[in-house]
């Protein structure tokens, strides 16, 4: 059975500098990949790729076993949460959350949306830009709890949690590798990598 995500042979650059070269990476159906090094490493441009939210220079990006510009219909079930996480600052949780699920065309269900809410221990009704930055890293978690992703890819998913939220993060983690999915993250704290992932890799 192919990789879920899988990087051959990438490279990219922004203007005349390379940030990737030549970087291979696969991730099978069930595991969680920690993508390890310093900051300015290239750790969030390779999620970047990865996400398709920038093509690399050279190289191929493969996802679910296919080239990445033939399974544009699937990348709903690949989800890529940012740090820090990217939300319409004036609109409450629920709303983000109810907007996000109507842009991947699925059901905005009331329910299902404050059942997510609740796991994660956020109040209904108060707008982003009333957030901490651990309250919106929760929030980018409820994303993970609604879409069940089978592939998630995740930016310094650790950072601005207490304890309680990162159990949530473990869950999260978990729920997609128990589902068959594939979870790629990236981060600069090892200790957090070996409790998160079933195996790393060191960018350089």
């Amino acid at each position: 059975m192919p990789p879920l995500l899988e990087l051959d042979r990438v490279w990219k650059r922004f203007a005349r500098d390379w940030v990737l070269k030549e970087v291979s990476l696969a991730v099978a159906a069930g595991e969680a990949v920690a993508l390890l090094g310093p900051n300015g490493v290239g750790k969030t441009t390779l999620l970047r790729v990865a996400a398709g939210l920038t093509r690399p220079q050279k190289g191929e990006v493969r996802l679910f076993g296919k080239p990445a510009r033939e399974v544009e219909a699937e990348r709903g079930r690949l989800l890529y949460l940012a740090n820090p996480p990217a939300f319409y600052r004036h609109l409450t949780g629920e709303e983000n959350l109810r907007s996000w699920l109507l842009l991947l065309g699925k059901a905005a269900d009331d329910r299902a949306v404050a059942g997510a809410m609740a796991r994660v221990g956020l109040p209904l009704g108060r707008p982003v830009l009333a957030y901490s930055s651990g309250m919106k890293k929760r929030l980018a978690l409820a994303r993970v709890f609604l879409a069940e992703p089978k592939i998630l890819l995740l930016d310094e998913p650790e950072t601005a949690l207490d304890e309680a939220g990162r159990e949530l993060l473990f869950q999260a983690i978990e729920q997609v590798r128990k589902g068959g999915g594939a979870v790629l993250l990236a981060t600069h704290d090892r200790a957090f990598a070996e409790a998160a992932a079933d195996r790393e890799v060191v960018l350089s």
